[in-house]
């Protein structure tokens, strides 16, 4: 299975959203260690979550290369002096970084999900909660309503991901070349969603 894909794929994410982590902490002035803690939280939140819901030890416990990469992201945004951006998560970095971490770990989630075997709901769980854990928790930690809650089509590209990717696999088709256009596919679908201010359809409230 393309697990070759898969594994740049969570690289990827654990990079991009450790420095979207990054920028959240900057945007509030948190000190060193609470940027750090935002980095590992966003970066690693998420596939901790998965992990527990499919019973194993988190990856993020089992060796030290995510605690590695947080705190050079962490280094390297300092060393750039992004701390010094105003409205950080309007700067194209951010978007580009958050969206590529909800790609690449919608990807992730939903492999995991097929390797387990789980039906289509289950695939679709593990890459929600892979690809926007992370941020949930990271938005709480600051005290925010989390973005996925009243941002624009965020959580659905991570469920298109997975329909996508269970769907290749059902038909003996989840080569790593289809794996990364999805991934392509998907990444492009969040900037232009983002770009064009796409939004799920709400309820309205009638005025009596």
């Amino acid at each position: 299975m393309a697990w070759d894909v898969v594994g740049v794929a969570g690289f990827i994410g654990t990079v991009a959203f450790a420095f979207s982590g990054f920028l959240v902490g900057a945007r509030k002035r948190l000190d060193i260690v609470g940027i750090f803690i935002l980095c590992m939280v966003t970066a690693n939140g998420g596939g901790a979550l998965r992990d527990v819901l499919v019973n194993r030890v988190p990856l993020v416990l089992q060796n030290s290369t995510p605690f590695i990469i947080s705190l050079v992201v962490m280094l390297l945004g300092w060393a750039l002096c992004l701390h010094n951006k105003q409205s950080v998560e309007n700067h194209k970095l951010f978007v580009l970084s958050d969206a590529i971490g909800l790609v690449a770990f919608s990807v992730t989630g939903a492999m995991v999900g097929i390797d387990y075997d789980l039906p289509l709901f289950g695939v679709m769980v593990l890459a929600f909660m892979t690809a926007t854990g992370g941020g949930i928790i990271r938005d709480i930690f600051v005290g925010e309503i989390p973005v996925i809650l009243t941002s624009d089509f965020y959580g659905s590209v991570a469920l298109l991901v997975a329909l996508a990717l269970f769907g290749l696999h059902s038909f003996g088709q989840l080569t790593e070349l289809h794996v990364g256009i999805v991934l392509g596919a998907a990444l492009v679908l969040r900037l232009i969603a983002y770009s064009r201010n796409w939004q799920v359809p709400r309820l309205k409230l009638r005025d009596k």
